[in-house]
């Protein structure tokens, strides 16, 4: 960019010699390629890291406030057994 912005300055020095002046513009337009094809990479790896964010996002479990459910722990032996002997009991109608 240096390069261009000296000859342009060349240029109004002395605008009778216009014979930089494709070369000065041939640098600009290799200038503008070279930017728009970074700036479309540049997109696409802010593209690439959100979208890697979001699925690392996703993963995280969101606590909503409401209380979990209880868990179901099944019944224990004491229980299984209490059962058993009221089952027992019952046997031929008595309680």
């Amino acid at each position: 960019m240096k390069e261009q912005i000296e000859a342009l300055q060349a240029l109004i020095e002395n605008p009778d010699d216009l014979s930089s002046l494709p070369g000065v513009i041939e640098q600009l337009q290799e200038y503008e390629t070279t930017a728009t094809t970074r700036a479309t990479e540049d997109l696409e790896r802010i593209t690439n890291l959100q979208n890697a964010n979001r699925n690392l996002l996703s993963q995280i479990p969101i606590n909503t406030g409401e209380p979990e459910p209880p868990k179901d722990e099944g019944v224990t032996f004491e229980q299984a057994q209490e059962q058993l002997v009221n089952a027992m009991k019952n046997i031929g109608g008595n309680q």
